[in-house]
């Protein structure tokens, strides 16, 4: 063989075992089973990454005696959905 056809043939084979080192792993492929109970989709409440909208909520008058600051309400994670908590009014 010369240089150029070891050359050639080496290049082929880097070629060719590159995508098998880069496969997935059959762990991090979607299990059947889950797909199948439609567990794949996930609706805005239930999908922890991404926040449903801010809400406009009422705020009531403050309360009159004493120093008091309005926290906004504001979406939190419990119990695997996005729950809504109210704003209120802070004494300080």
């Amino acid at each position: 063989m010369t240089i150029k056809s070891k050359l050639v043939a080496g290049l082929l084979a880097i070629g060719l075992a590159a995508p098998l080192a880069l496969a997935t792993p059959a762990s991090a492929a979607p299990r059947h089973d889950d797909a199948m109970r439609g567990n794949h989709q996930v609706d805005a409440f239930h999908d922890r990454n991404h926040r449903p909208p801010m809400r406009t909520e009422h705020r009531p008058a403050m309360p009159r005696h004493g120093h008091y600051r309005w926290r906004d309400g504001s979406w939190a994670w419990r119990n695997g959905a996005w729950t809504w908590a109210p704003g209120l009014w802070i004494k300080f």
